[in-house]
């Protein structure tokens, strides 16, 4: 290549990006700010009645509590599943294989024991057969859980600002025998809530 050839060459290319530098184009802009994103809170808080935890002494074949219960409130900004866990955590294992239990929502009025047309059995047996991680929270057994029409959506969720009244009552059989006579037994009631989306 020669001399004026390159020349020629640089000045093409100088003139080039003067050109691309000094010529102007339209543009435009918006802008879409202050995005977020947060994620929710599970929070559960139990309310009891006088008789709870249980504390009996003295019982026999036969012998009953009265229901006694506990609110699961929705504390959190989610709706929650609530799940039940009956944990035997000390004491004579002839006991707790002949203890019963009786697990129920209330009804209407916050009331297990009138029979009105919103209470729902949860459980009914062997405190030792209670299912481990029993979902309490749906709305066979609860009329506000929810929605009062049942169109709430899902149908067993508490949700957030609401709550579920679990009444429960302990009872030894009749047929309990000498092998229990002078025990005692201590359990757990775990409340767990759990986040669904279904």
């Amino acid at each position: 290549m020669t001399r004026i050839t390159k020349s020629l060459v640089m000045i093409a290319l100088v003139a080039v990006l003067a050109v691309g530098a000094t010529s102007a184009v339209f543009s435009d802009q918006e802008t879409i700010s202050g995005n977020t994103f947060a994620t929710g809170t599970l929070e559960l808080t139990l309310n009891h009645s006088a008789g709870k935890p249980f504390s009996v002494t003295n019982a026999y074949p036969g012998y009953s509590t009265g229901w006694e219960h506990m609110d699961i409130y929705n504390t959190g900004s989610l709706p929650f599943e609530a799940y039940m866990t009956l944990s035997q955590t000390a004491g004579d294992t002839a006991l707790w294989n002949a203890l019963k239990i009786e697990l129920k929502t209330s009804g209407e009025n916050s009331d297990c024991t009138d029979g009105d047309g919103a209470e729902g059995t949860i459980y009914n047996g062997l405190i030792s057969g209670f299912p481990s991680h029993k979902l309490v929270s749906k709305l066979a057994y609860w009329h506000l859980a929810n929605e009062d029409d049942g169109s709430g959506s899902p149908a067993d969720n508490i949700r957030a600002g609401w709550s579920e009244r679990v009444c429960q009552r302990l009872w030894l059989p009749s047929s309990a025998g000498n092998e229990v006579q002078g025990q005692s037994v201590t359990f757990d009631e775990i409340v767990d809530a759990e986040q669904d989306n279904d």
